[in-house]
């Protein structure tokens, strides 16, 4: 049973160091033993928030991002029918530093379905296990060696241990098919490396004797360990296969990915004001421009780029109607933005009247519309395509004449 140790201090040969802060694989492991309260330790902390570490600015930011991996790497362990034991910490939380403020953070947000433990701190407590088998022989062995200063109200899985004198929840063990959740207390401090080596070799006979797996120590362990003929051909082989699936998945996930993105431009040539106005925000961001939404309609999008700021505005066949007023309509859209930005703003047509009929035909009613209407400058969402597609900002704004403005106030 391949053992790997996420940030667990047992120096053993036969299992593989992981850290939470330097993110890796879990193809080749059946058994992880997880130490959550080591993320105060590998990430920089500043301090402390509400009597709880905080973690600094930077390491704050990689913590979230090692979160959503392990969280998947997780998912995915357990999903091959591998075994999660974890030490649950002192302490419930921790703080993450932002910018404007500290948040909290779950010490077990990684865990899938997490919320469902019910994690809570408590005033630290010997250990007391009144459960079957195998985590009767297991706290019975090693139960001394613990000191919960964790508490849970478990929603699907089943206590093993409680808080001496209490009956309160403090270790559990969850069959998450085909996986396994073992969530056991925390050690003493100072406990002996001889016993934490010891504590290892039990957990991995637990999980054994749990999985109906014939290597659990009722059989002899022997100085060197047994490989039976084929054993290690058969697990470079899953590993293999492994690393063959999880680089599927990821491209499978960049093909979603992909697709998406390119359905969002398609809402440049085929959406309504709405969806045009969300793709063309992607479009200028990309080339970019700095992007603002949320004064005036929700058909209208503040661009600034090379010291010009610009407002588009969607202009429907309702709009394009207006024949003489459509100028005035145009800048009456892009005036709430004059005034919140107190400066001049120059109004850009991004004409969509065309999206109902197809691209050869917006192509046609946009020429005509820019010999009926000299004085305002229009954009497509042809051309907002075309300027992603090569980069090119000059295709997306048109060359804005001085004379064209709407000024604040």
């Amino acid at each position: 049973m391949p053992i790997a140790l996420l940030d667990f201090p047992a120096g053993l040969a036969a299992a593989t160091p992981l850290s939470f802060a330097r993110p890796a694989s879990l193809d080749f492991a059946d058994l992880l033993i997880w130490r959550p309260a080591a993320i105060a330790e590998v990430y920089a902390t500043e301090g402390r928030h509400e009597g709880r570490p905080v973690l600094q600015v930077l390491d704050s930011q990689r913590a979230f991002r090692d979160t959503r991996f392990w969280r998947e790497e997780f998912l995915q362990f357990l999903g091959r029918g591998g075994t999660l034991a974890l030490f649950a910490p002192a302490y419930a939380r921790l703080g993450l530093h932002t910018v404007q403020d500290i948040v909290g953070y779950d010490i077990l947000e990684a865990l899938p379905d997490h919320a469902d433990l019910g994690h809570d701190e408590c005033e630290p407590a010997a250990v007391q296990c009144e459960a079957g088998q195998p985590f009767r022989d297991f706290f019975a062995a090693f139960g001394a060696h613990f000191r919960a200063a964790s508490e849970f109200r478990p929603r699907h899985a089943q206590p093993i241990a409680t808080l001496a004198g209490t009956g309160r929840a403090c270790a559990l063990y969850q069959y998450r098919h085909p996986g396994r959740i073992l969530v056991l207390p925390a050690l003493r401090e100072g406990t002996p490396a001889s016993v934490i080596a010891d504590l290892v070799t039990a957990v991995q006979d637990m999980s054994a004797r749990l999985r109906f797996d014939a290597r659990a120590s009722s059989t002899y362990a022997w100085r060197e360990p047994l490989v039976l003929p084929r054993e290690a051909a058969l697990q470079q082989e899953l590993a293999q296969l492994a690393a063959q699936r999880r680089a599927l998945q990821a491209r499978e996930a960049a093909l979603i990915r992909e697709l998406a993105g390119i359905a969002l431009l398609g809402q440049l040539q085929r959406g309504d004001a709405v969806g045009v106005i969300e793709a063309a925000l992607q479009v200028f961001h990309a080339l970019g421009a700095y992007v603002q939404q949320g004064v005036g309609t929700a058909r209208t999008l503040m661009v600034e780029r090379d010291g010009r700021t610009c407002v588009v505005v969607t202009v429907d066949d309702a709009e394009a109607a207006l024949d003489e007023g459509l100028a005035a309509h145009v800048q009456a859209q892009a005036a709430p933005w004059a005034a919140e930005l107190r400066r001049e703003v120059a109004p850009v047509a991004l004409y969509i009247g065309g999206n109902r009929r197809g691209a050869r035909e917006t192509a046609a009613e946009l020429e005509a519309l820019r010999r009926r209407h000299p004085g305002v400058d229009f954009v497509s969402g042809a051309e907002l395509l075309a300027a992603y597609e090569t980069g090119d900002a000059t295709l997306a704004l048109p060359p804005l004449r001085r004379d064209a403005g709407v000024r604040a106030g």
